[in-house]
């Protein structure tokens, strides 16, 4: 008898397949301070982040959703990690704390403008999920705390 594994995060057999540790994203939500900020469903983002100029936004928690539009977090002991990417960092950059959580981070308004940016669901080093992108605004008087860029 010949046994054959194949692992990987593609498209794997459902029947097969252990949904507890491998998390399906689907969507996510965006939350600022428990509001919803951002929502990317069924293919379709609504909202955007407003930030100000030399400003960080609140905490900012990362849900995502499944095919069902439950949220989840999924269990980083898995090899789940949060990522992201910022079109243009010389309007605003993602700023991560370890203190601050796995699934959370803070925008930091660099430049007066807009960019976007895309929330990924990181896997044993691939992303497993990439949505699509959302504008950040950057304002003079926009929204935010004072950010010092000597603690950096």
């Amino acid at each position: 008898m010949a046994l054959t594994l194949v692992a990987g995060c593609g498209d794997d057999n459902p029947a097969d397949h252990d949904h507890d540790e491998h998390a399906e994203a689907f969507g996510f939500v965006l939350y600022n301070s428990g509001a919803e900020v951002v929502r990317y469903e069924q293919g379709v983002v609504t909202g955007e982040l407003d930030v100000g100029l030399e400003k960080e936004t609140a905490l900012l928690t990362v849900r995502f959703l499944n095919e069902e539009g439950d949220s989840f977090t999924p269990d980083a002991d898995d090899g789940f990690s949060l990522g992201w990417e910022v079109t243009d960092s010389a309007i605003a950059e993602v700023e991560w704390h370890e203190e601050d959580g796995l699934w959370a981070f803070h925008v930091i308004g660099e430049g007066l403008g807009e960019t976007t940016m895309v929330i990924k669901l990181n896997h044993n080093g691939h992303a497993d999920f990439v949505s699509l992108p959302f504008e950040i605004h950057v304002t003079a008087d926009g929204p935010g705390e004072d950010h010092d860029h000597d603690d950096e």
